[in-house]
């Protein structure tokens, strides 16, 4: 989808700070979980060691009209049991879908990881060269040797800009939408410098679907959320060629994206059916270079495959401030779900978002 530009986004921003309306954009709807027959058992947060009074001043806070200005929502998942839950615009904002942004990629690095258990990758040295010889004809010689690993740490050095990606990729149509990537210049050598955008992971969901015959939907769908009872989502597919966009195209339910954190939680199992490797969830989460983003004391947020590592545990990030976020330790998983497209409004970023839930870690 095309981003929204920063005049947008400011005006997005005075309309939901309510400056514009007389009546509050933000409604205190409860913070206790109701029962689904969604695969989650309910606790409250004391009964495993949560504080209350934390919670409620984090609730104080997504209230203000002020702060997370495009929060819809936020939930707390302790010890593989759902204790706290809340949305502050529309209660049915917890059973529809929501635009999840990049933490799409995120999911990507889980569904390639499911094809690694399955032998579909021999090694993560595999490059374009190999993987894509028949589009790799003419172009120049350095951009065969574009590994795997490097596509999914950021750093395949084609200059693919995300403010060029979403509008050139899907609005324009192409005859060869895989090519058109590839013959983009280059900024850097390959794995020189990481560089954030969609061109990599998509490039990663084309040889998901090269490899194994199918798009990356279709093998998350049958290896990833169906093992997990996920059916009600969307996940955009290129106008040309039908795969899958991989950087941002993902729509979950919070309920169902806590479900990927206590996947990573439980070692690659959902209520004691194996979905994953552990092995693959450690490479996935390992710290393997700096990003471009900062935490709230100007130091460079990790990052591993398509996942930024933080002090006490990982985290899945999109545009507007869509987490989730994994605590190893204390066994916790808290998820945030936004309006998208709302960068640069109040809490927006990971270091935001970290030092909002700091109390619980």
């Amino acid at each position: 989808m095309v981003n929204v530009p920063r005049f947008a986004a400011i005006c997005l921003g005075l309309l939901l700070s309510s400056c514009l309306f007389d009546e509050p954009l933000k409604h205190d709807l409860g913070v206790v979980p109701e029962p689904l027959a969604d695969g989650w058992s309910i606790a409250t947060p004391e009964s495993v060691g949560l504080s209350a009074e934390a919670l409620s001043r984090i609730h104080t806070v997504l209230l203000r009209e002020d702060r997370f200005v495009g929060t819809l929502g936020m939930l707390v998942v302790k010890d593989g049991k759902l204790v706290w839950e809340t949305y502050l615009r529309s209660r049915a904002d917890r059973d529809q879908y929501h635009h999840v942004q990049s933490v799409t990629k995120s999911v990507t690095a889980l569904v390639f990881g499911a094809a690694q258990d399955r032998g579909y990758f021999s090694d993560l040295s595999q490059n374009t060269g190999q993987l894509f010889a028949d589009e790799m004809s003419g172009l120049e010689p350095i951009k065969a040797t574009i590994t795997l690993q490097q596509l999914l740490t950021m750093t395949s050095g084609l200059d693919f800009d995300n403010l060029d990606f979403d509008l050139e990729m899907y609005t324009f149509h192409h005859s060869d939408p895989l090519r058109y990537i590839l013959e983009k210049p280059m900024y850097a050598a390959p794995g020189v410098r990481f560089y954030y955008r969609n061109a990599d992971p998509q490039l990663i969901s084309y040889a998901l679907q090269r490899v194994t015959g199918q798009s990356e939907r279709a093998l998350a769908e049958r290896w990833l959320f169906e093992p997990l009872g996920i059916v009600d989502y969307y996940w955009q597919a290129d106008q040309d060629d039908g795969s899958t966009v991989a950087g941002n195209g993902l729509h979950l339910k919070a309920r169902d994206l806590a479900k990927l954190g206590q996947l990573l939680l439980d070692h690659g199992q959902w209520h004691g059916r194996s979905v994953i490797s552990q092995t693959w969830l450690d490479e996935m989460t390992e710290a393997r270079l700096a990003s471009d983003f900062h935490d709230l004391d100007g130091q460079p947020i990790p990052y591993g495959f398509y996942w930024y590592v933080v002090p006490s545990g990982f985290a899945a990030w999109g545009n507007g401030g869509q987490y989730l976020f994994v605590d190893p330790a204390r066994q916790m998983v808290i998820v945030q779900i936004a309006l998208p497209d709302t960068a640069g409004l109040d809490g927006s970023t990971l270091a935001e978002f970290l030092d909002l839930v700091r109390e619980l870690l």
